[in-house]
């Protein structure tokens, strides 16, 4: 990784997501880039200015907020991490950070998640839908949580996704996570999460009566397809570092997290249609909101982000 992007919001704690983007910059020689995206409501629809006024406040805004971000940029770059910093007047901050990405093209965007609507938990607010929907790279949610010395990240793969046959998001996951990692600081797990078929569903007399042998056979192509793809990058099911484990994946992503003591959840961020798009990553939004640790969000590589660029 070259190039990160580290979204700045100055109304909450950002020592965490500093903390970990400094981390990252060290570990790669990465140049980091503070983004702030900022309005004001009251000033935007103040009456006390007229038009030529009023932008001309905008402008005195953004110069404080670049103020704020020369600081810490200063303080970064006391530790030997190239920096940069830019600040944007706008009014839809999800959209404004993925034009800036658009502009910067980073390797990985760093957003800090908060708390909302329950005391600890963290359902996604509209910032981190915009993200999670829209951002063409790789986008970390980022908690309070400090990392371990020994980061451990899990990235989670599905080869028999609905779409997906070809495998090409599962590739992407991997080969992201990969290039985020620092093999003497990082230890890489593969986690693959798998229904079957519960009895009661089933209503034609004859699949029932062979039904632990249809299992079976969705069992074997869960395990056989994993085994396919893993080989492509010197493991099998076999490894040490992969769990093929059944159960339904929001729920078994959460538990497998709080029991293996994970640093990063990596996901794919998947969205086909109308409904996908409103609710996208259900089982996205409840890893999020119940796992104490950062989740890696990383698009399909055939995905087309909806923003334009300016």
């Amino acid at each position: 990784m070259d190039r990160l992007l580290v979204n700045i919001d100055f109304k909450h704690d950002n020592s965490s997501l500093i903390e970990k983007a400094v981390n990252l910059a060290e570990q790669h020689s990465a140049f980091l880039e503070l983004f702030s995206c900022c309005y004001n409501r009251s000033l935007k629809h103040s009456h006390m200015f007229d038009a030529k006024q009023e932008l001309k406040a905008e402008h005195a805004y953004v110069k404080q907020t670049e103020a704020k971000l020369e600081e810490l940029c200063l303080n970064i770059e006391a530790l030997g991490i190239k920096t940069g910093f830019d600040a944007s007047w706008n009014r839809h901050t999800g959209e404004g950070i993925v034009r800036k990405v658009l502009r910067f093209q980073p390797d990985l965007v760093l957003h800090s998640i908060q708390p909302h609507t329950r005391l600890g938990h963290y359902l996604f607010a509209p910032v981190d839908w915009q993200l999670a929907r829209k951002c063409p790279v790789p986008v970390l949610f980022v908690k309070q949580r400090p990392w371990g010395d020994h980061t451990r990240v899990v990235t989670c793969i599905d080869p028999l996704h609905k779409g997906d046959e070809k495998g090409a998001l599962d590739r992407e996951l991997i080969q992201r996570t990969r290039e985020m990692m620092d093999d003497g600081y990082s230890e890489l797990r593969i986690l693959h999460c798998y229904n079957t078929l519960p009895q009661e569903v089933i209503f034609d007399e004859h699949v029932v009566t062979d039904y632990e042998a249809l299992q079976e056979r969705v069992e074997r192509s869960h395990f056989s397809s994993c085994d396919e793809l893993l080989q492509e990058y010197g493991l099998s099911i076999e490894s040490d570092m992969v769990d093929i484990i059944k159960g339904e994946a929001d729920l078994t992503i959460s538990n497998y997290a709080k029991h293996n003591k994970i640093d990063v959840v990596v996901m794919g961020g998947v969205a086909r249609t109308i409904l996908d798009r409103l609710l996208v990553g259900s089982t996205t939004e409840h890893v999020v909101d119940h796992v104490d640790c950062d989740v890696l969000i990383v698009k399909h590589p055939d995905f087309v982000c909806p923003v334009p660029e300016s």
